[in-house]
């Protein structure tokens, strides 16, 4: 028989176990919920930090599998961690439970040069992603692979996929049935066209509902023509590289309405031959481009509305030709470098006779060289008409006070009769030609509108 202290021991023990287990369950309440709210929690975390939560317990070991949204990223590290990382990319991907991959998003730039994985890695991945409905596809890979990654044909012919972005060293190589019907938005960041020429076009052919493009070159990509013929396309950004051939750029986009352009060029042996259908539509240009001079395309933007100028300026070919107006500029921002920037001012202010906002801004990087300014009172005849009658806030930003300026900053506050608020911001400049006092002084006895409110700042 056994003895009685030892039964009443056990059965102690088997309480407190109980119990224990019972404060357990109480105390982890979070892995009681519904799976569809632990996914919503588990996709608020990163990725990395969400596969973690496996080791838990039975009930969370394989719940991140069916998480929508899926993001890798390695850089800045060794190769045993990057070995890691793509064998589990690898074994899990294609054991993903989730039916839809809304987004993945994969970005290997290993800057210690460590060519580790085939290029056929990421092909598999991605079809991987097709195979599951892939809706947002990301693809950053640079210094990983010693051949350049090449996407499967699949891919191009994805129906669900509405965003896909490419940087670096990926291949585009578009097949003759590619169709991408749901495509909205296209990135394409330094990548390399398998057929120079053709590649690019055949890709926006098979984009009929695309929205957004974004485009950058890189050196030796050879890209020798851009056409951009896209009808549904609505916003378009272009950045060009210094040293880039920026060859032929085309476009056919009636409904655009944001058109942005780019470059680092510094000279004027590259400058892009363009050619562009008329923009209705148009809404905001932003222009900081020697490639593109103004005068090429100038006639394709003149129903634009808010215009960001820092332009490329021909001074044997002109600004630009006679007869162009800007009916429908609003908003003007205008960099002040070049010697001709002042010129292309009044010019732009003849030819807009709505205009209501000017600001006059120093890029970046760019540098305004005073002592060579052209004249700009020789092109002046008469008063324009946006500063008789439109123009409510001017903004002048890193403004030195020298003469040239202060001539051309008194000509407008002398005839803005409708300006209310001039806003000058002058820049530090250890020898000026007379002191700010006195150039705030002339600038207040200026002023042609009563209302003009006059506001000083310094940097």
């Amino acid at each position: 028989e056994t003895p009685r202290f030892v039964f009443e021991k056990t059965e102690e023990s088997t309480m407190s176990r109980n119990k224990k287990c019972k404060d357990c369950e109480d105390k982890d309440k979070i892995s009681q919920l519904p799976d569809e709210l632990l996914m919503k929690i588990l996709l608020l975390l990163p990725t990395k930090t969400a596969v973690s939560t496996s080791i838990l317990s039975k009930r969370w070991e394989y719940l991140w599998m069916w998480l929508p949204k899926l993001e890798y990223e390695c850089y800045h590290d060794t190769a045993p961690k990057v070995e890691r990382l793509e064998r589990f990319i690898s074994l899990n991907l294609p054991l993903h439970k989730a039916p839809v991959i809304e987004s993945l998003h994969l970005k290997f730039n290993n800057i210690q040069l460590v060519r580790i994985i085939e290029p056929q890695v990421f092909e598999l991945w991605v079809a991987y992603a097709v195979s599951h409905c892939i809706r947002k596809l990301s693809l950053s890979f640079c210094h990983c692979t010693e051949d350049l990654a090449r996407l499967p044909s699949s891919l191009y012919i994805c129906k669900w996929l509405v965003v896909l972005k490419l940087k670096e060293d990926v291949v585009i190589d578009v097949p003759r049935m590619g169709s991408l019907p749901s495509l909205k938005t296209l990135v394409l960041r330094r990548v390399t066209y398998a057929d120079d020429h053709n590649a690019l076009h055949r890709l926006l052919s098979c984009c009929p509902v695309l929205e957004d493009l974004k485009l950058e070159r890189k050196e030796g990509d050879d890209l020798g023509k851009w056409w951009v013929f896209v009808p549904s396309l609505l916003r378009l950004t272009i950045r060009i590289l210094s040293y880039i051939d920026a060859g032929v750029l085309e476009l056919k986009t009636p409904s655009l309405k944001y058109f942005r352009v780019v470059d680092n060029g510094v000279s004027d042996a590259d400058v892009c031959s363009f050619s562009s259908i008329p923009m209705p539509n148009l809404e905001d240009v932003d222009v900081v481009s020697v490639y593109l001079s103004f005068h090429k395309f100038v006639s394709s933007i003149i129903y634009v509305q808010c215009l960001t100028l820092c332009a490329g300026l021909n001074t044997q070919e002109g600004l630009y030709s006679e007869g162009i107006v800007f009916n429908q500029l609003k908003h003007l921002r205008l960099c002040q470098c070049g010697k001709n920037w002042s010129k292309l001012l009044l010019r732009l202010l003849n030819d807009s006779p709505n205009l209501r906002e000017l600001n006059i801004f120093q890029d970046e990087g760019h540098e305004c060289d005073f002592e060579i300014w052209d004249s700009w009172e020789d092109d002046l005849n008469c008063v324009p008409k946006c500063l008789s009658s439109s123009l409510e806030t001017f903004t002048w930003r890193q403004m030195f006070a020298t003469e040239q300026e202060r001539r051309l900053m008194k000509y407008i506050l002398k005839n803005a009769r409708s300006l209310k608020t001039a806003t000058i911001v002058f820049e530090d400049a250890p020898r000026r030609e007379d002191p700010l006092e006195m150039t705030m002084q002339e600038f207040s006895l200026s002023k042609g509108s009563p209302t003009c409110q006059l506001v000083f700042e310094f940097e």
